[in-house]
């Protein structure tokens, strides 16, 4: 009897246990079976795209149709710019290899990678993967432009609005390094417009043609004579355009050697003047773009006799 009870404990406490366990793991792994054999269609903004052989195989379609986007080198994170899902496909759905599911979802799903984007004026023109990248970037593209004016100790400053934010872009505006970014902050995103010369064309009707003022058009084309157009001759209407513009302030100081005008009143008479002009100039781009006199002054000191005689004597 004794013999007999414990057997039967025995079966209570490790035999029953263990045969239910396998059993249970036996229908588990058969669900799981069923889930993986199961056809499952993606979607893409709510809209079915395509549809693959197994909720894996989904799921392996999703992670290469993002992670094909990134360049070698690049590690950002990558997501859809639509919503995108999956849910088991219906009977008698027509289904496609992974290659080509990542196609289709690729064509209809674009993506965005995370990355410190520089603005200018709220439109985020390129990214890099951290936030000292993109800093550096900006100081390269002052110092590009630094060694193509004159010298100066104003410092260089931004035409636009420009700041760094941490958000999701384009994978075509995610930068691989600070030299990367600087090529393309200095690469123009839209070329100068020029304009041939006709038989009979005046420079005010080809200004209004294409909505310039006469005063722009000479701004655009500094050494060319306006009144004097020739047939052949090609002007510029429209400047190219970069993505940003980086603008220096340049004081330039001119001495020029002056006489009183005519008429000038009688103590100004047997006197020569020294004018010292001090001129600030706006670079945008290293490309010189207007000018402003900020002071004038003209001192005045008598002519020695000696230098009289020598000029009557050179009349002579």
């Amino acid at each position: 009897m004794r013999e007999a009870a414990s057997g039967s404990s025995l079966f209570r406490k490790w035999i029953l246990p263990l045969a239910l366990g396998v059993v249970v793991g036996m229908g588990i792994w058969a669900g799981l079976a069923r889930i993986s054999d199961t056809p499952y269609t993606i979607l893409v903004d709510g809209k079915p795209v395509v549809s693959v052989e197994s909720l894996a195989a989904a799921k392996t379609v999703l992670k290469s149709a993002r992670s094909e986007n990134l360049r070698h080198g690049v590690s950002s994170e990558v997501r859809f710019a639509l919503p995108v899902s999956i849910k088991k496909a219906k009977r008698g759905t027509a289904l496609a290899d992974i290659p080509e599911a990542v196609r289709q979802v690729q064509s209809v799903a674009p993506v965005e990678v995370e990355g410190y984007a520089i603005l200018v004026d709220n439109e985020p023109i390129l990214a890099l993967q951290s936030e000292k990248e993109a800093r550096e970037s900006l100081r390269l593209v002052k110092d590009y432009y630094t060694s193509k004016v004159p010298k100066t100790s104003i410092k260089p400053t931004f035409k636009e609005q420009v700041y760094i934010e941490k958000r999701f872009v384009e994978p075509s505006k995610l930068c691989s390094s600070p030299a990367e970014a600087l090529d393309l902050m200095t690469s123009e995103i839209e070329k100068p417009v020029y304009y041939t010369i006709k038989p009979g064309d005046r420079a005010v009707k080809v200004a209004a043609q294409y909505g310039v003022s006469l005063t722009e058009l000479k701004a655009l084309n500094p050494q060319c004579d306006l009144d004097r157009l020739v047939e052949g001759d090609r002007i510029m209407m429209k400047k190219g355009r970069k993505p940003i513009t980086v603008i220096h302030k340049v004081r330039v100081v001119q001495v020029l050697t002056v006489t009183p005008p005519p008429g000038a009143a009688r103590h100004l008479r047997n006197k020569i003047g020294k004018r010292t002009t001090t001129t600030l100039v706006t670079y945008e781009n290293g490309e010189p773009v207007g000018e402003e006199i900020i002071s004038q002054v003209t001192t005045w000191n008598r002519i020695e006799t000696g230098n009289l005689s020598s000029r009557r004597v050179n009349r002579r």
